[in-house]
């Protein structure tokens, strides 16, 4: 009679020897190219620079981020993109010192990037796909399945857990929980457009500032499971569409949400696009049991 396997071993599977769907490694890739293009394209098109090294760049940049972006050569594509984005992080904000460049919400696009490597974010809705299968056909064989190795989206929601912690950290001292901290932001982001409206104003950012707080320990701590998962999704969707839509945080709130898809089980979000696809939930060409209507 086998024994069950231990708690670390079942650690150690999740983490680095499981087999899902691929299709949410391969909208994570999507998004991230099209995300690496809204922060940086505006400032890398050719017309920008006159050096032969911009140009040189600019031209690298982007043909991988494009490659990425349509799914040829995929996980090289992506290696490529994220190379370019932390030469854009490092070199650009640190050494030329570009405005904007040198922050942490550019840092967590480029490694996000780099961690969508580690994915099989080519064997769905990419070129590398679309040839794979009419190889097979060809061949008169099935097509391959939509299957790999996701444990480089659990390295993605790690990462995501460690921001909000850290986030949620660097708030918990008195100036930021008393809302002095998010009031002047307040007032140097809307003054004198909005006047605050005196005493609620201020219980109001008190409530804010806690409940922010308060919010950003929680996401840490309970998505990644999916009992609390549940409850915790849409206040964190809400919470990065508020600030994307209050706050200059350009693609950070975007990326925030895009990178959810690392917290959602694979095979599920897979059943979720069959159904909405009107496609049966077991599909032919990828060996997936069906998960049910929840993600």
């Amino acid at each position: 009679m086998s024994t069950p396997p231990s708690r670390l071993a079942r650690l150690v599977h999740w983490a680095v020897d499981s087999e899902a769907s691929s299709r949410s490694s391969a909208l994570v890739r999507i998004g991230l190219a099209l995300l690496l293009w809204a922060r940086w394209a505006g400032e890398l098109v050719l017309s920008g620079g006159h050096s032969p090294d911009f140009l040189l760049f600019s031209c690298a940049f982007f043909a991988a981020t494009t490659a990425m972006l349509l799914g040829v050569v995929s996980r090289l594509a992506t290696l490529a993109s994220a190379v370019g984005a932390f030469v854009l992080y490092g070199y650009g904000g640190y050494v030329l010192g570009r405005p904007g460049w040198a922050h942490h919400h550019t840092y967590l696009l480029a490694l996000a990037t780099l961690l969508c490597a580690l994915t099989p974010c080519g064997r769905s809705y990419s070129l590398d796909r679309w040839l794979a299968v009419r190889r097979a056909e060809r061949a008169g064989l099935r097509p391959p399945p939509e299957r790999g190795n996701v444990w480089g989206l659990r390295l993605i929601a790690i990462q995501l857990s460690l921001v909000y912690f850290w986030a949620a950290f660097d708030k918990s001292h008195a100036v930021f929980l008393s809302g002095a901290a998010l009031e002047r932001l307040w007032l140097y982001l809307y003054w004198p457009q909005a006047l605050p409206p005196g005493g609620l104003f201020h219980a109001a950012v008190l409530v804010a500032s806690v409940g922010t707080v308060a919010l950003e320990y929680a996401l840490a701590f309970g998505l990644p499971w999916r009992r609390t998962r549940r409850w915790l999704l849409i206040p964190g969707l809400l919470f990065h569409g508020i600030l994307y839509v209050a706050m200059p945080v350009r693609t950070f709130s975007l990326t925030m949400a895009l990178l959810y898809l690392a917290y959602l089980d694979p095979d599920r979000v897979h059943g979720v696009l069959e159904r909405m696809q009107g496609h049966a939930l077991l599909a032919t060409s990828s060996g997936i049991a069906a998960p049910g209507p929840r993600a």
